[in-house]
């Protein structure tokens, strides 16, 4: 638990300062430009961040995964193979997605009510994927040798160029299109940052020896269980994604692009509690995958403390979203965003159970349990879409926020019963 909290504490300061940085873009782009205009920009953000989500693998989770015993081990050479593999994947997945983006972006943006400015906008930004290449791996060696100050510091250097950008562009009461090149370069920016020192890293501690073979080999027979880990968290990745950016794409194609807007602002409060639950996942992951493998009594313990910690932590969210949500909403972007303080308070919920299940969630990866939490979180995303657009009709923006809290209890309870029939694998042999 002390590792966890300190690896924690390294992240949580930089994601941290991120926040109130991201948190204050939001509403310095919200107040000058205005709800639609600040819908648009936020529909075009999205898409983005959706179609490079739908083609991406969460590499950085099959790196720990499959790179801790080979690290235990001492075992640079296994490391710098599976490092290769997963570099083949990375690259190809940004590139797939790039294309993809820029090709849809015509047919998409007049879908969401989109005029033909926005959809050259929209076009121009699915460039910016390009710049993500090798994100995936650079993050799994980072993870991989405990360098979280590092990964701490990289979420600020983006929010910190956009806020600086985005600043000077309200002051001089700039166009929609100046937004949206600021958003670019910090974007750009803070990929190159991180593929930089993950680079650095890489170079740093697995400098090949002379007996070393050949890396142009490696091949994903090599790690038996890899391809399906991959796929595995691929899917899981992609169901992710329908709460987090699925959701404000459908929010403008059913309800216009100022509600979602909307729905981003209060997705945007909600952080506070969804960032926090995707830092633990990463912190804990490491240590419960060791913990696992070696029969350590401490893997339920730092399992169920955690989640016990977030739940509360979320408890204390929920309480002031509900009864000081308008006031936050009409102090920070004005009157005419006060209609998303209720589904405010239901996403803030829906990320309690989400920061509750953090940890959980990863013990379930290290038990050797990956398919069966995609299987859950299917079904939470099946019933969040049908909430979703069943209730829109009859009660518009608010349905997002009854369809989120209703799905996001659903894998915390399954998880938990999942993890508490789990014994690890030392410990099945001492009973033989």
């Amino acid at each position: 638990m002390r590792r966890v909290m300190g690896n924690f504490a390294f992240l949580v300061k930089g994601r941290g300062v991120a926040a109130v940085l991201l948190f204050a873009n939001a509403t310095l782009m919200a107040r000058a430009l205005g709800p639609i205009d600040f819908g648009m920009v936020v529909l075009i953000q999205t898409y983005a961040l959706l179609t490079r989500g739908l083609l991406g693998f969460q590499l950085f989770d099959a790196i720990v995964r499959y790179g801790v015993p080979a690290l235990d081990a001492n075992d640079n050479f296994t490391i710098r193979r599976l490092l290769r593999v997963c570099w083949r994947v990375d690259v190809f997945s940004s590139a797939a997605s790039t294309l993809i983006a820029f090709m849809l972006a015509p047919i998409v943006g007049p879908l969401m009510g989109m005029q033909p400015n926005h959809v050259v906008l929209l076009t121009a930004y699915s460039l910016v994927l390009l710049a993500s290449t090798g994100n995936g791996t650079s993050i799994g060696v980072l993870r991989l040798f405990d360098q979280f100050d590092t990964l701490g510091k990289q979420m600020t250097i983006g929010p910190a160029v956009r806020f600086l950008g985005i600043v000077i562009a309200w002051w001089f009461d700039s166009p929609l299109v100046v937004f949206m090149a600021i958003l670019a370069f910090g974007s750009i920016t803070e990929d190159l940052y991180l593929n930089w020192f993950g680079w650095r890293e890489y170079q740093k501690r697995l400098r090949p020896k002379p007996d070393d073979g050949n890396l142009k080999q490696s091949r994903m027979a090599h790690f038996p269980g890899l391809k399906h880990f991959l796929w595995v968290s691929y899917w899981q990745s992609n169901i992710d994604l329908v709460p987090k950016h699925a959701s404000i794409m459908m929010a403008g194609y059913l309800l216009g692009s100022a509600e979602a807007g909307l729905l981003r602002l209060a997705r945007q409060f909600s952080s506070l509690l969804s960032k926090p639950a995707d830092l633990i996942r990463q912190v804990v992951f490491l240590d419960l995958t060791r913990s696992w493998n070696q029969g350590n009594d401490a893997f339920k313990t730092i399992a169920y403390r955690t989640a016990l910690l977030g739940l509360f932590f979320g408890l204390l969210f929920v309480a002031g979203g509900y009864f000081f949500g308008d006031d936050l909403l009409e102090f920070f972007v004005g009157k005419e965003y006060v209609a998303a303080a209720q589904v405010l308070t239901l996403m803030l919920l829906a990320g309690t159970f989400d920061l509750a299940s953090s940890s959980l969630r990863s013990a379930a990866y290290a038990m050797g349990h990956a398919a069966n939490v995609l299987k859950l979180y299917g079904i939470s995303a099946f019933v969040y879409l049908s909430l979703f657009i069943v209730l829109a009709p009859w009660f518009g923006l608010i349905s997002a926020g009854i369809a989120i809290s209703v799905a996001a209890a659903i894998p915390p309870l399954a998880m938990f019963a999942i993890i508490r029939k789990g014994s690890s694998p030392a410990t099945n042999a001492e009973k033989y």
